[in-house]
């Protein structure tokens, strides 16, 4: 690709220069093209760097948190030459405005391999909004991401990835992430345009009083196929995990794999999956998995699947909506998942590609 990155691919995926964030930083293909951060106690700097400058990162965290021989993509990872961010708050920093990360595949070879590392002191706290995305749609090629994460004592992470791929594109993230003691965890994942395969399946371990959330929001549209979900094991006493998708099919395919494990004293988890099928060509299947190892946990699940009410369309065409004008509207309040404890800033970054995508414009 040449070295002029679409501005609105950009947007597409979180990436607003014009938006107030506390740093940034781009890859397109392999090529760190930006590398900043704007306050005191936040570090953001390339891997290779930061392997270089502090070589206990490599005895401590890379390829610690996720087995190097986990799979194909994690043995291809671990064969490159690490190219990602590494991401490091200080003890007791507090950061309210999002880090902006943003991952472009351009095609200058067949596969793109990233490595990002996280690591929150006790007591911090930090937004990324990670979006992802094929440079054009025309694009075809393979994306493999790794991303370790430890969440310090009393510290908070919230991760937002959006993803804005294309029909040519086959994508694995591969996530793990540790949240000690007191500390809170938020995900949410948003795909809103097709892709040829996204597959990933995350997995966090907490301690003693965590709190540890997955949220997704998926629009299937033809031709994509989406086999995504979160492991949770709560392992320390009185922790929390939650699990929650919605999912569209337009002619897609979309597996939503959920699985929480409670093993000490106190632990409560939840999981739902809701998924909406517009046509006969589409496919939702929910897989929920609980396992329970003491007796004095609470773990649930619930799932639905279904389509859209002839009574919810016919009541707003007669309010003087077109048919499309009420799917379109029936489908974002589907989408419509309100995620505690995301700031304002990020939230209105997800909303607006979902809003972008419902109306055609990403």
């Amino acid at each position: 690709m040449t070295g002029i990155v679409d501005s609105q691919r950009l947007v597409s995926i979180g990436y607003d220069t014009c938006a107030a964030s506390c740093g940034r930083f781009m890859v397109v293909d392999h090529d760190v093209r930006e590398s900043r951060c704007s306050v005191a106690g936040l570090h953001v700097i390339s891997i290779q760097e930061a392997i270089d400058r502090h070589p206990h990162i490599r005895d401590r965290v890379f390829f610690k948190l996720v087995e190097p021989t986990k799979n194909e993509f994690t043995q291809v990872a671990a064969h490159r030459s690490p190219v990602g961010y590494y991401v490091y708050v200080e003890e007791g920093v507090r950061i309210h405005q999002p880090l902006q990360a943003a991952f472009l595949f351009g095609g200058s070879h067949p596969d793109q391999v990233i490595h990002n590392i996280i690591e929150l002191g006790p007591g911090s706290e930090l937004n990324i909004v990670n979006g992802c995305a094929s440079a054009s749609r025309e694009e075809s090629g393979r994306h493999i991401g790794i991303t370790e994460t430890v969440v310090g004592k009393q510290a908070h992470l919230g991760y937002t990835m959006i993803h804005n791929w294309g029909p040519g594109m086959e994508v694995y993230p591969v996530g793990a992430v540790v949240v000690e003691e007191g500390g809170s965890f938020i995900s949410s994942y948003v795909a809103m345009e097709q892709a040829k395969k996204v597959v990933t399946f995350p997995k966090v371990t907490v301690g003693r009083l965590v709190s540890a959330r997955f949220y997704s929001i998926i629009y299937g549209k033809p031709g994509s196929f989406f086999d995504t979900g979160a492991m949770v094991f709560l392992e320390g006493e009185d922790s929390t995990g939650e699990i929650v998708s919605r999912v569209v099919s337009d002619g897609g395919t979309v597996i939503s794999r959920q699985m929480i494990a409670g093993t000490a004293r106190g632990n409560i988890g939840h999981m739902e999956c809701n998924g909406l099928l517009l046509d006969t060509t589409g496919v939702v299947h929910s897989i929920p998995e609980l396992r329970g190892e003491h007796p004095d946990i609470d773990l649930s699940h619930e799932a639905s699947i279904g389509r859209i009410s002839d009574e919810e369309l016919s009541y707003l065409m007669t309010r003087g909506l077109s048919m499309e004008q009420a799917r379109s509207l029936i489908i974002r309040g589907f989408l419509d998942v309100k995620i505690e404890g995301l700031p304002p800033e990020v939230r209105s970054m997800v909303d607006d590609v979902i809003h972008r995508a419902m109306s055609g414009t990403i």
